[in-house]
């Protein structure tokens, strides 16, 4: 089993595709209510970055079956706020590849109009 922190409280999955081997496409429901909104922020809640990152993990690590800790974020850009009020609905692109004991990941956030967040980086197998 693996551990995920945020998955069935701050945010759901709706479905996951597996399109390739290592590609992965997860639709999100992001729960506007949760706690973490009233501190970031509650009168403009933005979904914080450090919770983009551990989304893309868990969901990862759900596909895999295995725990994983981050270990490299080579390129993480958080290009527009994912607002949870008017972006709900979130898509998670993942491609990854295993290499000498790290699975090396290269994803993106986004919705039908706007990219929120890429990530290239690697994840240690735990």
């Amino acid at each position: 089993m693996t551990n995920s922190f945020l998955k069935n409280n701050f945010y759901s999955i709706k479905s996951t595709n597996v399109l390739e081997d290592h590609t992965l496409v997860a639709t999100i429901l992001l729960n506007k209510e949760h706690a973490i909104f009233k501190g970031h922020f509650e009168q403009m809640p933005i979904v914080p970055g450090v919770c983009q990152t551990q989304i893309i993990k868990e969901v990862l690590q759900d596909q895999i079956q295995k725990n994983l800790t981050l270990t490299k974020g080579d390129n993480i850009k958080f290009m527009t706020m994912i607002i949870p009020t008017t972006n709900e609905i979130i898509t998670l692109h993942i491609n990854f590849k295993e290499e000498n004991s790290l699975i090396i990941v290269d994803a993106k956030i986004s919705d039908e109009t706007s990219t929120f967040t890429k990530f290239k980086g690697a994840f240690t197998i735990n």
